[in-house]
């Protein structure tokens, strides 16, 4: 993934995340690898079919009050 935007710490992304590739689409278990300030690797637990370059990849923790965005990206490859 590329063109990040974060809206919380780092940190915030050794904890459980989440990743939802469509507007519509369900909330994937990830681990994500912050490579930079600009990038990052996102790995699936279990494979998700029909991802493509150029589609919106956004991050997600669930706290007590429900799912909070942590930010997101594009993803390139």
């Amino acid at each position: 993934m590329n063109n990040l935007n974060l809206l919380v710490d780092k940190s915030e992304f050794n904890k459980k995340i989440f990743v939802k590739v469509r507007s519509t689409g369900k909330l994937l278990d990830a681990k994500i690898n912050l490579e930079n300030s600009n990038t990052a690797k996102v790995n699936l637990e279990i494979p998700e079919d029909g991802i493509s370059p150029g589609q919106a990849c956004v991050f997600y923790k669930k706290d007590s009050l429900g799912f909070k965005v942590l930010g997101g990206g594009w993803i390139n490859n």
